[in-house]
């Protein structure tokens, strides 16, 4: 995780125990054993500029996969995910970079969203993207301009999800104006943007619940 992004996992999980392992800090393999899941948070690195870091966390990655631990990323941990089981190939930078909150369509039916419609819209801040295509990854939702918003590896309980629904609406908010202060370049608007901003704590809690309760 990068900084504490557990603080958000905290808010929506209530009274479940969780251990939180920095691999910018830790560059070892935990053992699993003791542990019923794994959740890895957004990053503000970059999957496709990798770091030291990322390759004992890519290890811890395929072997929860092999001793059926259940993995959850989120935004750059749902990019690792994919570039840990699928190959480095299977993330590329953004052809749209997206920043705000945007409609996620679900296009094929998977515990992960049990409860959830056929669309929801929740807040979205990434410049790396997992590529469609991949032999043994099964897409799950897509966005506009994200055509992989959430997969599944298929035989494994491993799943990425590229949005935020994990964030509060105020962290949301005050890191779409950073991101898009920093990028000029997208054309994006500020006030446009904020004014589509909505609470996800909702859907998060649905998500983990679902998550954890796969079997």
């Amino acid at each position: 995780m990068d900084g504490d992004g557990s603080v958000n996992f905290r808010r929506l999980m209530g009274a479940r125990p969780i251990v939180v392992w920095r691999p910018v800090d830790v560059h070892h393999v935990p053992e699993l054993e003791n542990y019923a899941a794994m959740m890895i948070s957004g990053s503000a690195a970059c999957v496709t500029d990798p770091l030291p870091w990322m390759h004992p966390l890519g290890e811890s990655i395929r072997n929860a996969r092999d001793e059926d631990v259940p993995v959850l990323g989120i935004c750059f941990g749902h990019q690792i995910v994919a570039h840990a089981l699928f190959g480095a190939d299977s993330v590329r930078k953004a052809k749209v970079p997206e920043i705000g909150w945007k409609q996620i369509n679900i296009t094929a039916p998977d515990p992960l969203f049990q409860g959830e419609g056929p669309q929801f819209t929740t807040f979205e801040s990434h410049f790396d993207e997992v590529r469609p295509g991949i032999e043994g990854m099964h897409v799950l939702a897509h966005s506009t301009d994200c055509a992989v918003q959430a997969f599944r590896a298929d035989g494994a309980r491993a799943w990425g999800v590229q949005f935020h629904a994990e964030m509060s609406q105020k962290e949301a908010e005050e890191l779409a104006v950073i991101r898009i202060g920093g990028r000029p370049d997208l054309g994006l608007d500020i006030e446009g943007t904020l004014a589509a901003s909505k609470d996800s704590s909702a859907l998060a809690r649905r998500l983990i619940n679902n998550f954890l309760s796969v079997q």
